[in-house]
This record gives structure tokens, sequence and C-alpha cells, in this order.
């Protein structure tokens, strides 16, 4: 009896090893399933299995780098094809390069990224496909959507790379070298304290417009500020409903120093401007003047319109350095058409003159006709001031002196008792 227990208990031994065994297996043995976000290497050939659903293949790489050995104009890159299916849905076949801007391509919720490419090529010895090895990392949801600065790190992008949020700037820790995004304000208490250094990497300037315009407005009320580190380009335009009447363009270029954008850049709280409607209360309702604010940075662009005068909460302080801004270049009085749009009155004298309240006067520029004698030698002609007569031009120059034409006078006209005349026809245009 014992001895049957024995053996009955080494059968069943066997028996649930192989069942183990059996379920095991395909963990185990067989196709490994890649996470997201994480390094995934693939040769030529080779199939992934990502996130339990996504299969990709690399079915072809082209290498045009330079070699390391070789000095090139241009550096070249590498471009993958891949082949993505999804259950039983083919995806299609991508192209992927190595290139910043390039290296990542968004498709059905997941965006795929080239991260790294071995090995570099050398010009003495050849590659081979099979020689290739190429990290990629697919992710889950919008391709904008930005990680944690330690998530990108840990899963291969280049420090150069890492993305902050319009708001942060990126910082690396002296002790461990790690990436981190913090506000301005913090980061200059961090680096007091010796706990890290701001990354070297370029930093993506906003550009930042404002100005103000009215919907029924005559004369010049569509003002435009565009405002970047180096200076400010100001442009008034005008509105007219009269045919005859014409508003030139007035433009400005005003030099605006480092420290007075940094300024104007610390006052931007981008996660509350981006907050904001479009539209703030009710601009223009009452014919009151517009004013606006917008702001690109990168590729994202936001602007807000809001009644002239009014200072939204969230971007007051912003809106008050803005108009500090506006108003010395507004009131700056220096030709005709500034003295116009700053609103001063208008003499309908030919030119036309305005004069500012503090007594200056400013004539408007027109282009008066030359005299008819410098018209004449404009044309080549030969001038006759005694008989007001342009010799040697052509009809239509004749008609615009406001001339009357005659192709062929005697060179002895006015001289009758000439006794050598030329019987040759002589152009001239009598100038009335």
């Amino acid at each position: 009896m014992i001895k049957m227990f024995k053996i009955t208990s080494t059968v069943f031994a066997i028996l649930f090893f192989g069942v183990m065994i059996t379920i095991l297996q395909p963990l185990s043995f067989g196709e490994t399933s890649h996470a997201l976000d994480f390094p995934i290497a693939l040769k030529m050939g080779e199939t992934a299995k990502i996130d339990s659903e996504l299969e990709m293949t690399l079915l072809d790489i082209e290498d045009s780098r330079c070699p390391s050995d070789v000095t090139c104009i241009w550096q070249g890159t590498v471009t993958a094809k891949i082949n993505l299916e999804k259950g039983t849905q083919d995806l299609g076949v991508y192209n992927i390069s190595l290139d910043m801007g390039e290296n990542e391509k968004t498709f059905d919720g997941y965006y795929i990224r080239l991260t790294n490419v071995e090995p570099y090529p050398i010009s003495t010895e050849p590659l081979e496909l099979a020689d290739y090895t190429l990290t990629f990392v697919i992710s889950e949801g919008a391709k904008d959507q930005i990680y944690s600065p330690l998530k990108q790190f840990k899963i291969g992008v280049p420090v150069s790379e890492i993305k902050c949020r319009d708001d942060l700037v990126l910082m690396i820790k002296n002790s461990d070298s790690t990436p981190s995004c913090v506000s301005h304000f913090t980061s200059e208490k961090l680096i007091l304290r010796e706990w890290g250094e701001l990354a070297e990497v370029p930093r993506i300037q906003p550009i930042i417009k404002t100005g103000t315009n009215a919907g029924f407005c005559i004369g010049y009320c569509m003002k435009e500020f565009v405002i970047t580190p180096e200076k400010i380009i100001y442009t008034n335009n005008a509105r007219s409903f009269e045919e005859n009447t014409e508003f030139p363009l007035i433009i400005k270029e005003v030099s605006f120093s480092e420290s007075e954008w940094n300024e104007l850049v610390r006052l931007v709280d981008f996660e509350k401007f981006n907050s904001l409607p479009d539209r703030v209360g009710c601009p223009g309702c009452a014919d009151a003047p517009v004013e606006w604010i917008e702001i690109t940075s990168g590729s994202k662009t936001k602007k807000i319109e809001f009644e002239h005068g009014d200072e939204p909460p969230e971007i007051k302080r912003l809106v008050l350095a803005l108009e500090a801004i506006r108003n010395p270049i507004e009131s700056t009085v220096e030709s005709f058409e500034d003295c116009v749009a700053a609103g001063n009155p208008v003499m309908e004298s030919y030119p036309r003159q305005c004069r500012t309240d503090d007594g200056k006067s400013f004539v408007e520029p027109v282009d008066l006709p030359l005299p008819v004698d410098s018209q004449c030698k404009k044309y080549d002609g030969e001038w006759l001031s005694e008989w007001n007569e342009c010799e040697y031009v052509s009809e239509p120059q004749c008609i615009a002196m406001n001339g009357d034409y005659y192709e062929c006078e005697s060179a002895c006209r006015h001289d009758p008792n000439a006794e050598v005349c030329t019987e040759q026809c002589v152009p001239v245009c009598v100038i009335p």
C-alpha cells in the first residue's frame, strides 16, 4: 500500500511539472512582449511585439551617414522602413529617420521614435544590413505629450532633446547629472544653492505680439507691436471709407534690450495665459477699442482679445507691462503720418500739414513734378529756354511734359537769315 502511494506520487509529480512546463512555455520561450516607453532593439527582418497587441517589423535600412574617419559637408542620416500591425489590422509601412524632427511618427494612438543606430560607419569597414541594430521607443498618447524629464532620460532621450513645458526650464542636478524641469524663479534659487545648472540646450524664445483695433474706426486705428528679444516692430494701419483718401502704412522699428526682454518674459505665466478663453468678456460689442495679446512659443500660438482698458486678473501684470511698452512708441511723433495717427488736426492745404498740441508742424510728403527743363534733360533732350522748346524727344515724352509735338521742324527756324542751313528735320516739343 505504501509502495503504491510512492509510485502514485511520482507519477503525479511528473504530470504536474509537465502541465506547468506546457503552461509556462509561451512565457519563457515564446515571443516576448515589450513594454511601452522602453528601448526596443531590432535587427534587420526582426519583429517586436509591443504592449501585447502591436507588432513592428524592421523591413529595410538606408544609411547615408558620413563615416567617422571622413570629413563631409553633410553629416547624413539613417532611415528605417518599418511595418506596423495591430491585431489583424495592417497599419502600413513607415519611414523614420534619425534626423531631429523626422525621427518620430504618430499612428493609431501611438507614436514611435528612432533613438539610436549602431554601429557607426567607417570608410574602411563596409557594413552589411545584418550588422545594424536600431533602437526604437514606442509610447502611447498624443505626440505633443510631455513626460517627466526623468522618464524621458530613462527611456533614452538625450539631454539636449529633453522637453519641458513652456513655462519651465531644464536643469541638470550636480550630484547625479539627472534632469529636472523647474520654473525660472526656482532655477535662480537652485543655482545659488549650487544644486545644479541650467542645461545648455537651445531654448525656443517666444514671440509676443500685442495691439489694438476698433470695428468702425476711420483713420489710423489698427496698431500692432511685434516684440522679439532684439527689437519691437510697430505698424499702424488705417481704414478709409472714401475712395480718394489714402493713409500710408506706418512702420517703426525700436530696439529692445535683452534685460527688457527677460523682464517681460518673466511676467508671462504660460499656464494661466493658455487657460484663458480666446475672448475675455465682450470686446468690441459696444464699438469700444479691442486690445489683444498673442504669444507664439514653438509650434503653439495663443491669442486672446479683451476690451481696451480692461485688465484680466490672470494676466494683469503682463497687460500693464505691454501698455508701458506701447505708449512711448505710439506717442512719439516724428512725421506727418505719426502726427495724423496721434489724432492731431490736419490743415487741408497743399501739401497738407498736421500740427501737434505743443506747436510742432509736419508737412505731408508729396511727389512734386519736375520743372520742364529738368524733364527735358531727363529724356536726353536739348532745352531751349528762350523759346520754351525741348528738341530731340519723342512724342510720348512730349505729351508727358504737356507740350505740343512737331515731328519735323527746321534746324534754322529761330534764325531765318542764316546763310547755311541744313535740311534735316528736328523733332521739337513746344511747351505752352
